[in-house]
């Protein structure tokens, strides 16, 4: 058997020798040997351990992290951050050193040589698919034709300013705006990120913090964009503010009971229909909530607020009560019944010189007219009287029933007189509900009234003789105090009662957005929204903007500086195709009984004027894409259109095709085939005819070493254990 041993010192190096200082090396010398140091790290096995195990981390903890919060929030986060960036230069560099340090090659080195290069080969195409790949996203309606890609995870602010003499746009600014996959703004100060995190955690805080609002634009703008609050997942709501230019607004609760129940139960099902906001023209408002009507209404005068509280016996057809001054100039009411009352009668007020003359009393039909929800009644009538004063013309007066903040006279010109006319009295008609569960469902009506001093009162009409309400109570309303409104009788065992909660003398309804919690699998699916303010010579105006349901831009929200208009939408970046494309059908089927598709496709008719090209038919549906002009169509999805103003499904679809350009993926399948390729060759060669497996080397590496060579199988293994 033969061993290796031990080389032994020549005579020329004595053992004395060993305790003399080494000479001292010059700094570039130094420097060298840093470098030689560095490169060996650089290609070192421990190196690649390191960045392969840390790579293999990064990439299971990012499959997690897409699927909690969605594939945008992956990409800033991890895909796209610096961090990841130095992971992969030091996994190259790794790989570049670990081929360089083993030159000059030897043949049996070819796969491995191969290999390397083409994993260097496939980190160059990653970083070129970075830098020059896009992607986005079409949508179109059966019928519908588009140009354009709609990069979803590009989102901008366009700023519109609107000609509104001439309805057309003045000028437009498009601002990029990075708000990130997760919830900032008061209190929520924006995240950096990991690699951030990391970075102040490193200067133990001395770096500034994260902020809490994003300055999108320059200074040299026209104006300033500030966003102070980001949802990633938001839905609208509405909240009432107190505004000097709005209108009247009261926030009323409904509360029923049934027999048997433990307690009430609210009418109102979401927070809108709480509040009644009056018509500024009417000044009142009404809801059938059945099984009552509930009216909201304010007046400016402290008579009609006694009208309100004291009405007098209304009859079937009502009263209408005259107030004007008598020839003293003292003020003076006078009722009369309009039941009874034959049209062309005529009679004085009472000391006065004014006499008025009945014509009739007609109906105003408010369905059709888009008032029942502020009249309440259709239709509603109108009593009509032609009023003189001593042998003056005579002046038509008009009062609406229940409406005493209608002006009586129509501010038009009268046939006999050169002049507006001017009302000589005012009237007020007033008339009892009608009430009748068999016709109109209704059991009661429930009144409440905001006086001229801001005070509220409250009055309740039951059930009467045949259909005509019957009042039950009246009087002052509290702000949060129950009060009963009609029922626990045996003809209706269900008690209603209703409150006030809250008051606006003048109030605006102003929309809003709130955050969603969604499940981690769906984060990413939410509906972006954000709070801005912009200014405009010297006049900030606070704004809520909400990115788009579908792929086509949201309606614009409206700012006005003085005479300065603008439009303002949270869109996204929109690219140009240089071709278009036509929807031509669209078809999709579903598992019997459910709604849960099996498949759609979409026949497309594609035009590119430039290349002579004009409605080619295409069909696009699952693993069978449209490649063209380096873009790539992917049939991924539909959505089902809403009715932007009811939120209703209007029964059409929208097709939805990924669109995906990436310049560098050839550099990418290079790379993958060589890796591939160099694979095969390092087993192949080891074993193959290109080799001897080594032997060679071994025996040349023994004999510079002044080893024998061992023969026999036997004895190479044991050289081989001992090298």
């Amino acid at each position: 058997m033969v061993t290796a041993s031990k080389p032994v010192p020549s005579a020329s190096s004595p053992r004395g020798d060993a305790g003399k200082p080494e000479p001292t090396l010059s700094v570039l010398e130094r420097a060298a040997r840093a470098v030689d140091a560095l490169y060996r790290f650089l290609a070192s096995l421990k190196l690649a351990v390191i960045t392969l195990s840390s790579l293999a981390a990064t990439l299971a903890y990012a499959t997690f992290f897409e699927s909690w919060y969605g594939t945008s929030a992956s990409q800033e986060y991890i895909y796209r951050s610096p961090g990841f960036a130095i992971l992969l230069a030091f996994l190259g560099m790794n790989i570049l050193c670990a081929a360089l340090i083993r030159y000059p090659w030897k043949k049996r080195q070819t796969g491995f040589v191969v290999t390397h290069a083409g994993l260097l080969i496939l980190l160059a195409g990653s970083y070129v698919a970075v830098r020059t790949s896009d992607e986005g996203q079409v949508g179109m309606l059966e019928g519908e034709q588009r140009g354009e890609l709609v990069r979803i995870d590009h989102p901008v602010i366009r700023v519109r300013e609107i000609d509104p003499h001439a309805n057309a746009v003045k000028a437009e600014f498009e601002i990029p705006f990075h708000p990130g996959p997760f919830e900032w703004g008061p209190g929520k100060p924006r995240d950096a990120g990991f690699f951030g995190r990391m970075l102040r955690l490193v200067s133990l805080g001395h770096l500034a913090p994260p902020t809490t609002e994003d300055v999108l634009t320059q200074k040299g703008d026209p104006f300033t964009f500030v966003v102070k609050e980001h949802l990633p997942a938001s839905v609208p709501a509405t909240v009432h503010v107190t505004d000097p230019d709005g209108a009247p607004m009261a926030r009323l609760t409904l509360d029923f009971k049934a027999p048997g129940m433990p307690q009430g139960s609210d009418a109102f099902t979401s927070e809108d229909e709480h509040w009644f906001v009056l018509e500024k023209k009417f000044r009142r408002v009404v809801r059938n909530q059945r099984p009552a009507v509930i009216v909201f209404a304010q007046v400016d005068r402290q008579e009609l607020v006694d009208d309100f509280l004291k009405p007098p016996e209304l009859g079937t057809k009502g009263i209408a009560r005259f107030r004007y001054q008598d020839a003293a100039g003292k003020p003076r009411t006078h009722d009369v019944a309009i039941e009874g009352l034959a049209s062309g009668k005529t009679f004085p007020l009472p000391e006065s010189k004014l006499t008025v003359e009945f014509r009739e009393v007609s109906d105003l039909p408010t369905v059709s007219a888009g008032l029942d929800h502020v009249l309440g009644e259709d239709p509603i009538p109108i009593a009509i009287f032609a009023i003189r004063q001593d042998a003056g013309p005579p002046v038509t007066h008009m009062a609406l029933a229940n409406l005493p903040m209608v002006p009586n006279v129509i501010p038009a010109q009268e046939e006999t007189t050169s002049k507006p006319a001017h009302p000589l009295c005012s009237i007020h008609y007033m008339t009892a509900p009608t009430i009748d569960p068999k016709t109109n469902g209704r059991f009661g009506q429930i009144e409440i009234l905001a006086g001229p001093d801001g005070q509220l009162y409250e009055r309740v009409y039951g059930r009467g003789k045949e259909s005509t309400g019957t009042l039950r109570s009246s009087g002052p309303a509290t702000k949060g105090k129950p009060i009963p409104a009609f029922g626990g009788g045996p003809n209706m065992p269900m008690t209603i009662s209703f409150r006030v909660d809250d008051y606006l003398p003048s109030g605006i309804e102003k929309q809003i957005y709130e955050p969603v919690v969604l499940p981690k699998n769906q984060m990413g699916n939410g509906i972006a929204a954000c709070r801005a303010v912009m200014t405009y010579n010297g006049q900030s105006k606070e704004i809520w903007l909400s990115r788009s349901e579908s792929l086509d831009p949201p309606p614009p929200q409206h700012l006005t500086f003085g005479d300065t208009f603008f439009e303002v939408l949270y869109d996204v970046d929109r690219k140009p195709l240089g071709f278009t494309l036509k929807l031509e059908d669209f078809d999709t089927g579903y598992e019997p009984g459910t709604e849960q598709p099996t498949h759609f496709e979409s026949t497309v008719l594609l035009t590119d004027k430039s290349a002579g090209i004009n409605d080619n038919r295409y069909k696009i549906w699952m693993n069978h894409p449209l490649d063209y002009r380096g873009y790539t169509f992917y049939q991924t999805n539909y959505i089902r259109v809403r009715d932007p103003r009811t939120r209703q499904f209007t029964g059409q679809f929208q097709s939805v095709f990924q669109v995906a350009t990436n310049p560098g993926r050839y550099i990418i399948y290079s790379g993958c085939i060589l890796v591939v390729l160099g694979t095969f060759l390092q087993f192949y060669m080891r074993a193959g005819i290109f080799t001897d497996g080594g032997k060679r080397e071994r025996d040349k590496n023994l004999k510079g070493k002044g080893l024998s060579v061992p023969a026999g199988k036997a004895a190479t293994e044991g050289a081989n254990l001992e090298l």
